[in-house]
């Protein structure tokens, strides 16, 4: 990443194509004069208060050709999102004007900014820790308002202040311990073993706490991934449109209409879920129907919960119990379509095994499928969850918690076997580390390179 702090940078803030507003954002101490040199209204943005809306026209130094009609916001570090000197022009939407403005941004003294890097100069700059940065790529990517909510949350610096109460405490009993090694020899007296050792419990239960609870909601940033197979003319395209309430896969009496995946994502009580209707499974000459039979059976192994669906109202043969046998998958449904017109009786021996959840429902009629919408839903989540109060992490938060806790109980071991308390400190001082690289205290270049590498360019 190109990043230079002295550095003004510029980009165009909103998604590409047409819209009503096309925003283009600048940030860094040359922003106003640069502002000054394309915008004409009734003043110049250099002389403007912090805070401050301007009515004018973007235009071409030297012909004096008009680009657009704006309104230009002037902004005054450090009440701002980097700290620095920022300008917002708000155009009409549109790719042409908006790229014309941000080039005559660039031709007078800024550069094109790189993804992330106005969040990347919050961070620098004191006004966000990198836990908050990675929760503003958390909201802009959220795929429901629970994500989005949990995302404001992280953003708002509740995570952040439990991993600096959680370094900090690390950091005292890391100076007990020292002090025992250090001064034991002038007269100090060592600190009492089973005192640091309850207090490295104490932070150890809490940090367990946080941990297992964020892996707990995991699935509300990554989502489910369902598929839903079983043999033509099953009803697999029908219980897909009536599970998103829409009409979103053809439907036909005849077998093998499904040919290829199909994909949608739905909101199911605050997780994002994505729905694959799969071509049937069965033996077929078509070649074209072969390779939709070859990605059905991929799916199987990539989803995260697989709907075996069988059709109801007709009585279950062998090959039926054989084709239930082949699909290896640790969480499976089998769903009984067609429960209108059948009768659990027929049905009733191949739920002896006990080995799988079973659910009837009436893809026609929408008979059963709240019910499973709730089995799935309950699948991954307990009735207690509560995507309110509860913190969400990424992989590299996640990795650094738990190699955190790992050397904390390794060095709770040491400490309780009185191996050495020198071996101790350095795995507790690990822990420090490790806590502080979670909020950006303890992180290297190329990290943050790539943690703001994965942003949006504007943001």
């Amino acid at each position: 990443m190109n990043f230079r702090l002295d550095d003004t940078i510029a980009a165009i803030a909103t998604p590409p194509g047409e819209g009503g507003l096309c925003i283009i954002r600048m940030s860094g101490l040359k922003s106003y004069a640069i502002a000054d040199q394309v915008f004409r209204g009734s003043s110049l943005p250099s002389k403007c208060k912090s805070h401050t809306v301007l009515y004018g026209k973007i235009k071409e130094p030297g012909s004096n050709l008009t680009i657009d009609e704006v309104l230009l916001s002037i902004l005054r570090a450090p009440r701002t999102y980097t700290r620095e000197d920022i300008v917002e022009i708000s155009g009409h939407g549109g790719y042409v004007t908006g790229r014309r403005i941000l080039d005559l941004l660039i031709i007078n003294g800024a550069r094109h900014a790189d993804p992330g890097e106005f969040t990347k100069r919050a961070f620098v700059n004191g006004r966000i820790d990198l836990v908050q940065a990675e929760a503003v790529a958390e909201l802009i990517r959220a795929r429901t308002d629970a994500s989005a909510r949990a995302a404001i949350r992280q953003l708002g610096g509740h995570f952040s202040s439990d991993i600096v109460d959680l370094r900090l405490r690390i950091l005292s009993v890391l100076a007990l311990i020292e002090v025992g090694i250090d001064f034991t020899e002038e007269g100090i007296k060592e600190i009492e073993t089973g005192h640091i050792l309850n207090l490295l419990i104490t932070i150890r239960s809490d940090l367990s706490d946080i941990y297992n609870n964020a892996l707990k909601y995991k699935v509300l940033r990554d989502g489910l991934r369902i598929a839903i197979v079983g043999k033509p003319n099953v009803g697999k395209s029908t219980l897909l449109n009536i599970i998103l309430d829409r009409n979103r896969a053809i439907v036909d009496p005849s077998p093998g209409t499904t040919r290829d995946t199909i994909e949608e994502m739905m909101d199911l009580d605050g997780i994002p879920v994505t729905f694959i209707d799969t071509a049937g499974i069965h033996r077929s000459s078509d070649p074209i129907e072969t390779q939709g039979i070859i990605r059905a059976q991929a799916e199987i192994q990539s989803s995260d919960l697989v709907l075996v669906v069988f059709d109801g109202s007709t009585q279950l043969t062998q090959d039926d119990f054989h084709f239930m046998k082949s699909i290896s998958h640790n969480r499976l449904f089998v769903v009984f379509n067609k429960s209108d017109i059948a009768t659990k009786a027929r049905i009733h021996h191949f739920e002896k095994g006990g080995q799988y959840k079973f659910i009837y429902i009436s893809a026609l009629t929408g008979e059963g499928v709240d019910a499973l919408k709730n089995l799935i839903v309950h699948s991954v989540i307990s009735d207690e969850t509560n995507f309110e109060s509860d913190i969400l992490l990424n992989s590299r938060q996640q990795e650094h918690l738990h190699i955190a806790l790992a050397k904390l109980s390794i060095g709770i071991n040491i400490i309780g076997n009185e191996e050495g308390s020198e071996i101790a400190a350095i795995e507790i001082r690990d822990v420090a580390y490790h806590l502080g690289s979670i909020i950006g205290l303890e992180i290297g270049d190329d990290i943050l390179d790539l943690v703001f590498s994965q942003f949006c360019i504007g943001k």
